[in-house]
């Protein structure tokens, strides 16, 4: 099952350098580039009612940067839950935070029809462990979105039907009226 907002390479092909473009201009390319939507977790600006933050990859604090690659759209909850974290240089590869555009997150954690995320690999189950992506409102955000595309398509269905349906009345109605233009004109012979 596709991750919304998971998964999906967000980054525009031409950006400024980031050291001369103002903070507003910086954060609006940067909710542009993740498409309004939270690189950990995939929530929606419109779901949460509110803009996101600005999350730095790995923290200002453990030199990160202003660079474009190290700015991360993304919620309150996932930003808390995030931290200060950064992988020390003795730590395992397995134990560190999946990068929203650089890794394919689709090859590490999968989502299920209930809303739940299974960890295929241990840095799947390590980040998804750290930002508590399985916490119960956006298992049920997931759920409500499953149930939303499974309405979309039943609509989808039940309109291509009605325009079947509509074309076979019409097509009925004509062969009717030649049905009973024939008629008429046998029983004026």
């Amino acid at each position: 099952m596709p991750m919304r907002g998971l998964s999906d390479k967000r980054r525009p092909d031409f950006l400024p350098d980031s050291s001369i473009v103002t903070e507003q201009e910086k954060r609006e390319i940067v909710r542009r580039a993740y498409h309004y939507r939270c690189g950990y977790c995939g929530v929606h600006e419109e779901e949460v009612g509110s803009e996101l933050e600005i999350d730095h990859f790995q923290p200002r604090s453990l030199d990160g940067g202003e660079d474009w690659e190290n700015l991360v759209y993304c919620c309150t909850a996932c930003n808390r839950r995030k931290g200060n974290f950064w992988p020390s240089e003795r730590a395992s590869t397995r134990r560190r935070l999946l990068h929203p555009q650089r890794d394919e997150v689709s090859l590490h954690l999968r989502e299920e029809i209930d809303g739940r995320l299974v960890a295929l690999t241990e840095t799947g189950a390590f980040h998804m462990e750290r930002l508590q992506l399985n916490r119960p409102p956006l298992i049920a955000l997931r759920r409500t979105r499953h149930e939303v595309a499974f309405l979309r398509d039943g609509l989808k269905a039940a309109q291509d039907e009605q325009t079947q349906l509509r074309q076979r009345v019409g097509t009925l109605e004509q062969a009717l009226e030649d049905v009973l233009n024939q008629l008429a004109r046998l029983l004026g012979s």
